[in-house]
């Protein structure tokens, strides 16, 4: 059977970075796109980077348009990074104004625009829902080397409810099912097995709350070999 030729473009959770026991991020051997890669006979390049924001999946464009012309599929996961703040900012000037890496408007805006690309470049999308998050495990990495004024000071800025982090994350995760359904784009929901499964949903985070680790990432694996 002919090989399926990926493009990748996302963030650390494509790249399959995880979090190991010393507190250091690293690459996953055996990373989602690992095991789909050989169970599913697929050549993905992978243009994933760690921290990447949805303007970065225009640059990978910019820069490799003739590479993700040249794919049959190209998967689409932004949204983690996006919607994440400045905390140290947060932390030392609380009454500031603070927004998101992206603002949810513009980052609709720019998914939108991202699909319409490689659809032009001949590929076709294919939207990567997101895991979801802890907000205890990552308020405990973010803060961790904080004092407990400035811990103060974030909890204070959330209303005093930490768990706004994780539902502020799903609106940004509620705005690729919708990009979907506007745009007729395939979408592969790999947040309802984490939503679902029969357990503790920290067994398949690292520590920080927001990276999925081994066990993870075969979950998120089987989601999409369940979808293809």
């Amino acid at each position: 059977m002919e090989k399926v030729n990926i493009a990748a473009l996302g963030d650390s959770l494509t790249r399959g970075v995880v979090l190991n026991s010393e507190n250091r991020y690293s690459v996953l051997k055996g990373s989602f796109i690992d095991i789909i890669s050989e169970k599913l006979n697929l050549s993905i390049k992978n243009y994933a980077k760690f921290g990447c924001t949805i303007g970065f999946g225009h640059n990978v464009i910019d820069r490799h348009s003739s590479d993700i012309s040249a794919t049959d599929v190209t998967f689409l996961e932004f949204g983690g990074n996006d919607c994440d703040f400045d905390w140290r900012g947060i932390a030392d000037n609380p009454t500031s104004e603070h927004t998101p890496k992206t603002i949810l408007d513009s980052f609709k805006v720019q998914f939108l625009s991202l699909i319409e690309r490689v659809r032009t470049l001949g590929s076709k999308p294919i939207i990567l829902s997101l895991p979801p998050i802890d907000s205890n495990a990552y308020f405990s990495f973010i803060s961790r080397f904080m004092n407990e004024e400035q811990r103060a000071n974030i909890i204070r800025w959330l209303g005093g409810d930490i768990d706004i982090i994780t539902r502020w994350h799903e609106t940004y995760n509620k705005a690729l099912f919708e990009i979907s359904e506007s745009t007729g784009t395939p979408i592969i929901d790999i947040t309802s097995p984490f939503e679902n499964y029969n357990g503790d949903m920290m067994a398949l985070m690292c520590s920080d709350g927001i990276h999925p680790n081994a066990q993870g990432h075969e979950l998120i694996a089987g989601s999409i070999v369940g979808a293809w």
